[in-house]
């Protein structure tokens, strides 16, 4: 199985891209990324001057990646620069669909979090909110983007599927929600889909790198894209992510290292 990873892109560390094709080849998928913006670094490490890639150069790689791949591909959606990527993305998805070179769209919805709130152009929360989140099968938003998107409070496990199910009544199969409050203090990755609900928790920690959203995202969706139950593919998930927080805070690291994480994780499915 292909996964195309349409996401931004840093020089140094491990987020977006960065962090996501590792993930997804060592979740047994091949992945093929497609940069949104490339910066020297995260932007929360201090000011960068973004490359965007414009919504004309990404609509001919998106094409190409879609029309190359055999059997047909996922795609996997994740940081976009501009409502007009946003477009040129759903464009080239509709005519995947249409000439069957596409497999399932996993959208992570990245425009904000408890940290920072919004921290994208506004219109592109509406751009997620009516455009793409009707046209994906998986929706994969944080405890901050599910109430943002569906005009809910979340603020526990019970909070979060309710919100979750008023999304899939608007197109996805499945919502994966991140950093839900959990019990005894803990955090929780809640699944929910038409018939079921569990939720995944781990010890809240103090972290100062980022990316674990893009790792647990990509996780899942390359557990799930082989054909992995939701619930085993969200266990598995959150374990590798959780495992390399723990290695990142127990350092006070402002980047994570998952390459270390990815080849010595014991991996429950091979």
């Amino acid at each position: 199985m292909n996964v195309i990873s349409l996401q931004s892109r840093v020089k140094t560390g491990y987020v977006g891209n960065a962090i996501a094709v590792p993930t997804l080849n060592a979740c047994g998928v091949h992945a093929v990324a497609v940069d949104t913006v490339i910066y020297a670094h995260h932007p929360g490490h201090g000011p960068v001057t973004p490359e965007r890639i414009t919504p004309a150069e990404l609509s001919v790689r998106l094409e190409t990646a879609l029309s190359d791949s055999h059997p047909p591909a996922c795609l996997l959606s994740g940081y976009l620069a501009s409502v007009d990527q946003g477009h040129a993305a759903l464009q080239q998805l509709h005519r995947a669909q249409h000439d069957g070179h596409l497999h399932a769209y996993y959208l992570d919805p990245v425009f904000g979090d408890d940290a920072e709130g919004t921290y994208v152009d506004p219109a592109l929360v509406a751009f997620f909110r009516d455009e793409a989140l009707p046209a994906c099968n998986v929706l994969m938003p944080n405890r901050y983007e599910l109430a943002q998107l569906s005009g809910m409070p979340v603020q526990s496990i019970g909070d979060a599927e309710i919100a979750a199910r008023a999304l899939i009544a608007k197109g996805p199969e499945t919502v994966v929600v991140s950093s839900v409050p959990g019990p005894d203090g803990r955090i929780a990755n809640v699944l929910v889909s038409q018939g079921t609900a569990c939720a995944v928790s781990v010890d809240s920690l103090k972290l100062c790198a980022k990316g674990t959203g893009d790792m647990l995202s990509a996780a899942f969706c390359g557990l799930h894209a082989r054909g992995i139950a939701p619930d085993d593919a969200l266990g598995i998930a959150v374990a590798l992510v959780d495992a390399t927080a723990k290695d990142a805070a127990l350092s006070n690291a402002i980047e994570l290292n998952p390459l270390k994480i990815l080849n010595n994780f014991d991996y429950p499915v091979k």
